[in-house]
């Protein structure tokens, strides 16, 4: 059973709209900028941007911008303006934690971090998918007037986690915000 989900899943991903990427990718709509690592393949859906190289069940980079106003999908929590950095990553950290699709999670480490000039981030956490694949994150993210905006790198954590970090590492510096409020 478990084989053919996994066709079926491979089948789809053929069909959505992946795109190969590298370089610059800017976004006036999203209001960011971020270089994508070469050879990796993009998928946008509404205000996230996915990457992947060898499938987003092994690893994949994500990049979403939410608007603080609406309600997040697993959690009550919510932003409010003014937050410090430590209560913004409270809110996302406790909306991954309530998602009944992450069993186990954990957190390793919340510690502050500019991204593009702002306040924010950075949390290390390990979790279960719910097919029992250990998953370890790297979450960051700020708050730049209404948005919050997300940069987060999920993979296998044996073997795939220490392959792609340095790219990850790469497309955060690399993120910046095209208007400054």
């Amino acid at each position: 059973m478990k084989k053919i989900l996994l066709f079926i899943l491979i089948l789809s991903m053929g069909c959505a709209p992946w795109v190969q990427v590298g370089g610059l990718y800017k976004t006036e709509s999203h209001n960011y900028s971020v270089d994508l690592p070469q050879g990796w393949m993009r998928w946008n859906k509404g205000d996230h941007l996915l990457i992947t190289r060898d499938g987003v069940l092994l690893q994949n980079i994500q990049i979403v911008r939410l608007n603080s106003e609406e309600p997040l999908p697993h959690t009550k929590k919510k932003f409010s303006k003014g937050m410090l950095p430590q209560e913004v990553a409270e809110v996302i950290l406790d909306n991954i934690a309530s998602n009944k699709d992450i069993l186990n999670f954990q957190l390793i480490e919340n510690s502050p971090l500019k991204i593009s000039g702002n306040s924010g981030f950075r949390a290390v956490c390990i979790y279960k998918n719910k097919d029992g694949l250990k998953i370890k994150s790297i979450y960051c993210g700020f708050m730049a007037e209404k948005w919050f905006y997300g940069i987060n790198y999920n993979a296998a954590e044996r073997y795939y986690f220490d392959k792609d970090i340095k790219t990850f590492e790469n497309v955060l510096e690399s993120f910046k915000l095209i208007k400054i409020a």
